[in-house]
């Protein structure tokens, strides 16, 4: 029956003409969308697979750029679309991107390094994997003609690198098909591999949104510096270290020395063949010192924090009583890794899992979590943290790093790889300051 429907979208469709298997599945996830034309391209052969889909792209997009057209669609022929997708939605969704000035949108990815809800339907993403479904916007077409793409390049990466404002549909129009097989990525020939990272991120972007609302629901709370007496605060403050351990104790007193807003305790280590397990035992001992003192809330340090430039006892002080506020059972001055984080305002994020203990913030309705839970030889402080608990924040910029002494005696893999915390702490730095770009744009 022949259709009257307007065509709306032209998809350019990427195909090694010898993949007649993937060719026969992608005509058929249009043949029944008369709102598609679709252009076959013979996508570049080269011995890097990686290589031949960059410079399809840009072939594609040059093509684009002759026609002047506002935005072009690439697609991979493993792209499949969902239940949810919907023509109207996605006409709507290129509108209302490209108001939001993104250079890219993309139907569905299989992996984000960051994400942050912009709108109903639309998460920006940060490092991402997937474009089997892309629109790529007019104006970011010089950014990938001009950009350099070298050996061990990937595009998703190379684009995550090249722009600031990519979006995501979601709930995602568009996945990969299993083929047990890839062109481009090794690792996706395994069958089932591909399927189950698109279900991974589609249950963590839910979990953002959720996170999203139940934040959104509680009273906007915004305390100013006029509001706290500062001066009448002190804050319990418990500093783990081995006493043979002098130039770390030096080094955490010279810290602490002219912060007259911190009650320090240094609190002897607890002794253990496995450094994870001497930790927990020296957090627990914290804990039970804490509850006889009837402390509401503790700072625990381990002995290389290091306060950054960045500190204030303002800030710090009006972002416990805050978080408190808002349910938080834990809050974290700095962390060398993270997994997902959420804008809770421009200085405080919600955040799971969370890694590092050198300065966090422990609330007393905490405590007796702590206490009962059993230590296993193959914990960590910071992942039964993350078990514990989903009210977890941390503060950004941070006022706390771990100092690196060039050894640990907790994590073996830092006394392996020299400047390996330092760069793990910029690093999770840069992924924050790009979620709070994204966040402040809105």
């Amino acid at each position: 029956m022949e259709s009257h429907e307007r065509t709306v979208f032209c998809a350019n469709v990427i195909n090694l003409p010898h993949r007649v298997d993937r060719y026969s599945h992608v005509k058929r996830e249009f043949e029944s969308r008369p709102e598609y034309t679709v252009n076959l391209v013979a996508a570049i052969s080269h011995q890097i697979g990686a290589s031949g889909l960059w410079q399809t792209i840009k072939q594609i997009i040059r093509s684009g750029q002759e026609r002047s057209a506002e935005y072009v669609i690439i697609c991979e022929d493993d792209h499949q679309f969902t239940p949810k997708y919907d023509k109207k939605q996605l006409e709507r969704l290129i509108s209302e991107a490209k108001k939001l000035q993104a250079d890219i949108l993309l139907g569905g990815i299989s992996w984000c390094r960051s994400a942050l809800q912009v709108s109903k339907d639309l998460f920006w993403v940060d490092k991402f994997s997937g474009l089997q479904f892309t629109v790529i916007f007019r104006k970011f077409y010089d950014t990938i003609l001009n950009a350099e793409f070298k050996d061990g390049d990937a595009s998703d990466y190379k684009i995550s690198e090249l722009s600031d404002n990519k979006l995501v549909i979601f709930p995602f129009i568009s996945i990969q098909k299993e083929f047990g097989y890839s062109d481009v990525t090794i690792s996706n020939d395994t069958i089932g591999f591909v399927s189950d990272l698109f279900k991974n991120t589609a249950l963590i972007l839910d979990q953002l949104i959720r996170v999203r609302a139940f934040y959104q629901a509680l009273p906007n709370i915004n305390f100013s510096h006029t509001d706290l007496q500062l001066n009448e605060i002190l804050l319990p403050t418990y500093i783990i270290n081995l006493p043979e351990r002098e130039e770390r104790l030096s080094h955490i007193k010279t810290q602490f020395s002219e912060r007259n807003e911190f009650e320090t305790t240094i609190v002897e280590a607890c002794r253990h063949t496995t450094g994870a397990i001497g930790l927990w035992k020296s957090i627990i001992k914290v804990i039970k010192l804490a509850i006889e003192n009837e402390d509401d809330v503790i700072v625990i340090c381990e002995d290389d924090h290091e306060f950054t430039k960045e500190y204030s006892k303002e800030f710090l002080i009006k972002n416990i009583i805050e978080a408190g506020e808002q349910g938080a059972d834990i809050l974290s001055g700095g962390a060398g890794s993270f997994g997902q984080a959420m804008p809770i305002t421009a200085e405080r994020y919600w955040i799971n899992p969370i890694f590092s203990t050198q300065f966090i913030v422990i609330y007393s309705k905490f405590f007796k979590k702590i206490l009962d839970y059993k230590f296993k030889k193959t914990d960590t402080a910071d992942g039964v943290f993350s078990l514990l608990t989903s009210h977890k924040m941390l503060l950004f910029p941070y006022i706390s790093i771990q100092r690196d002494f060039g050894y640990s005696d907790i994590t073996q893999i830092h006394n392996e790889i020299p400047g390996l915390v330092s760069n793990m702490f910029n690093e999770s730095q840069n992924f924050l300051r790009n979620i709070k770009a994204a966040y402040l744009r809105q």
